[in-house]
């Protein structure tokens, strides 16, 4: 008899177990350990029923070799960086300057009156700070009216310059700047004209002249270069013929804008 109510319990058991699992309304966790009762484990342990542990499975970390490429990836745009694309960093610029010419005598001869001219040239740029070196050819020309015995006759002299000028800017190449140009500068005389017409200057002394200029000016940011506006002096102090002197009644003002833009990067 006992026998017999024994195999009755346990074959009734799983029923009964069945019947309360699928009427719970308690979702059981597929991340705990065992069963989640006693009679359960009991059921379990008499048929050999194993259950295994279950486990969540987690994203892979990122290795620090995977976020480095990542990050090499994505566009740098430090300011270093930044820099290099607009060529603030570049340390050789070439430009274009030109514009009008007026000469202005600190004592004015008798009979002569200045007239407007023209300057164009090319300027090169060497430095990256706030002094750099800036060394020009320009192509000249200076005018006056001269009025004599009742009868006016515009001379104009042609002149190649060659400045050799310290730059000293303010701020930096990306972004508008304000500059002093000062520095010596050769001169040559390739021709002269009377009313147009052109005057022999073969065999003249002293074609080869020299002085000193000093300008200020800005520099407006403009794409990769600087658009540049400037009003500049040039003081003669000799030629080959005379050689030094002081004694000039003339300054040469030049009012020029210009381009100027870099040359590579860094």
């Amino acid at each position: 008899m006992n026998s017999l109510s024994c195999f009755l319990a346990l074959t009734l058991l799983p029923v009964g177990l069945s019947i309360a699992q699928s009427t719970s309304t308690t979702p059981t966790s597929t991340t705990t350990s065992g069963s989640t009762n006693r009679m359960q484990d009991l059921y379990d342990e008499h048929h050999g029923i194993n259950r295994k542990k279950a486990t969540t499975t987690n994203a892979p970390a990122v290795s620090p070799t995977e976020k480095s490429a990542t990050d090499q990836s994505t566009v740098d745009r430090s300011p270093s960086s930044q820099a290099s694309m607009d060529g603030s960093t570049s340390r050789t610029r070439i430009g274009i300057r030109g514009g009008v010419t007026y000469p202005f005598f600190t004592e004015k001869p008798v009979g002569v009156d200045p007239v407007l001219g023209f300057v164009g040239g090319l300027t090169f740029n060497f430095g990256t700070g706030t002094v750099s070196f800036q060394p020009e050819v320009n192509y000249t020309r200076y005018s006056q009216k001269v009025n004599a015995f009742g009868f006016t006759t515009k001379r104009a002299n042609d002149v190649l310059e060659v400045p050799l000028l310290l730059k000293i800017s303010s701020g930096t190449y990306a972004g508008n700047r304000f500059f002093l140009n000062v520095g010596p500068y050769a001169a040559y005389a390739m021709s002269a004209s009377e009313d147009g017409k052109k005057i022999s200057l073969d065999g003249t002394k002293g074609r080869f002249g020299f002085g000193a200029a000093a300008g200020v000016g800005a520099a407006i940011k403009a794409g990769p270069g600087h658009v540049t506006v400037e009003v500049r002096g040039l003081y003669p102090l000799g030629n080959t013929d005379s050689g030094f002197n002081t004694d000039s009644k003339t300054i040469f003002g030049q009012g020029t804008l210009g381009y100027i833009f870099p040359l590579g990067g860094q």
